[in-house]
């Protein structure tokens, strides 16, 4: 959520490397890792982090002559879409969380859950 213009680029890579060292990816191949590299768009004014951030996966020969520059663009839009539904997904969960603790609060008080609580309590707290 930082404003673009304050990140740099060995910041996200050492970000990214304690990403990969605390999930699941650290038992992928060193190869697949070393490929993998974190970096920043051209951003304009007013944009953070979500906005700028990338991931690039860098190809040797010869699986470069199939996956071209243009491929690569592909792969990056991609990325970026499905880094936007992941932010997109932290805020919905962010919001449902204040909902389901702002309904508790609310048959809390005296007399509300007489009138709300059968629906209410049929709300899943995930």
């Amino acid at each position: 959520m930082k404003p673009a213009n304050t990140l740099y680029r060995h910041n996200l890579t050492t970000t990214l490397e304690t990403a990969i060292r605390s999930s699941n990816a650290e038992k992928d191949p060193s190869d697949v890792l070393r490929r993998l590299d974190a970096r920043m768009l051209e951003y304009a004014h007013g944009e953070i982090g979500w906005d700028v951030f990338t991931l690039e996966y860098k190809l040797d020969a010869p699986i470069d002559t199939v996956l071209d520059p243009g491929s690569m663009e592909i792969y990056l839009r991609i990325f970026r879409h499905l880094w936007q539904l992941k932010r997109i997904e932290g805020a919905l969960n962010k919001g449902w969380m204040r909902l389901a603790g702002g309904t508790r609060n609310f048959l809390r008080v005296p007399g509300n859950s007489d009138h709300f609580g059968a629906w209410m309590y049929r709300l899943p707290v995930f």
